[in-house]
């Protein structure tokens, strides 16, 4: 979709919900919109479509490879002159891992890592703030237990694509608040449809970074789900017991633990993340990657969205966080030939979507 030279392009995709105009505008040549995301339908009236990104392994089976390019040019976007130290906060649950992988690309002993989440747990609260179109709209931030960071001075706050900017900056409100430290705000995300309007609400002066740059034009079609039990329950938090900290509680290193067990595999593989634990799967599948597999990277999912456009399949399973809200895997296809391992921080999964993919479960239980 992107011209030759860069110049802007235009297309319409034509939903269930809706129509959706996607014009973009630039960015990275060697990253155009084809080989960063396509478009889906969302079973939400509060946004009807969903962007559907090729290079996070969420919704798209992606490959460790082409997810490590993505962010790895993504860094290389960043402003160098960032004033330390700095927070790197990834958006739960979509961006946990694209966060992580961000950071560890940065390579920068004053940066610590910090993710937003939905799970309550034993620890005193930093922050809360909201992301109004999401269905479980609340998020919650912990205080860090990395010594240093206590008066940061730039924030860098990494979702997978911004359409409004609103959730950002309800985010980058609530953090300078606690940490008025803060001088700086830099946003990173892969696909930027905003338009930048929205960085002057930001309460420090705040750029953003992108792969690509367009916009959205949304008309829907009036098409209305009942979704009534489900919006009922979304909002639920979970609780976790004596969790292990991928990043709740802040990391300023780019350690990964094993898995308690790992079985022997032969042929394609599937490694699939759960909600927020997805950085440490894919650094599994990364490394499997390297000693030459076939592997791919997803993840479950508590957004609900039609089949069609770029979700081809779709499994429907509870919350491995015990929450009682609908959890969902897309783009696995059971008579794809991988063998599936489902990698979880809980006790458990639903014995459904382990049936489902005649899968093996992996748990990370240690520090």
């Amino acid at each position: 979709m992107m011209a030759s030279g860069g110049q802007m392009s235009a297309a319409e995709v034509s939903l269930p919900t809706g129509m959706l105009r996607v014009c973009v505008e630039g960015g990275d040549p060697d990253w155009p919109l084809d080989r960063l995301c396509g478009f889906a339908a969302r079973r939400n009236p509060k946004r009807g479509f969903l962007v559907v990104s090729k290079v996070l392994g969420r919704h798209w089976p992606a490959r460790p490879r082409e997810m490590r390019a993505a962010v790895r040019a993504l860094a290389a976007r960043l402003p160098g002159d960032l004033a330390g130290p700095v927070v790197v906060m990834g958006l739960a649950e979509t961006a946990v891992c694209l966060g992580q992988t961000l950071h560890e690309e940065m390579a920068r002993e004053d940066a610590l890592y910090l993710h937003s989440t939905r799970q309550r747990i034993d620890h005193p609260l930093l922050a809360r703030f909201e992301e109004p179109h999401s269905h479980a709209s609340a998020h919650l931030v912990y205080e860090p237990v990395v010594p240093g960071f206590e008066r940061p001075r730039t924030l860098v706050l990494v979702d997978d694509e911004v359409s409004t900017g609103t959730t950002l900056t309800n985010l980058a409100r609530a953090l300078v608040t606690r940490w008025p430290s803060v001088e700086r705000i830099v946003v990173a995300t892969l696909t930027d449809w905003s338009g930048g309007g929205w960085l002057a609400a930001m309460p420090r002066p705040a750029t953003i970074a992108s792969l690509l740059q367009g916009r959205l034009d949304w008309t829907p079609a009036g098409v209305a789900d009942d979704l009534a039990g489900f919006e009922a329950a979304a909002g639920t938090l979970g609780v976790l017991d004596d969790p292990v900290n991928h990043g709740r509680l802040g990391r300023s290193d780019s350690d990964v633990a094993e898995p308690d067990m790992q079985p022997a595999v032969q042929g394609p593989l599937r490694i699939v993340g759960t909600g927020e634990f997805t950085y440490a799967p894919f650094r599994l599948a990364e490394r499997l990657e390297d000693a030459g597999r076939d592997v791919v990277v997803q993840a479950t999912s508590r957004s609900p969205a039609r089949i069609g456009g770029a979700l081809a399949c779709a499994l429907s399973f509870d919350d491995n966080y015990g929450t009682g809200v609908p959890n969902f895997l897309y783009n696995a296809d059971a008579a794809d030939g991988r063998t599936t391992w489902i990698c979880h921080e809980t006790p458990g999964v639903d014995p459904a979507l382990v049936a489902a993919l005649n899968a093996q479960t992996l748990r990370w239980s240690g520090r």
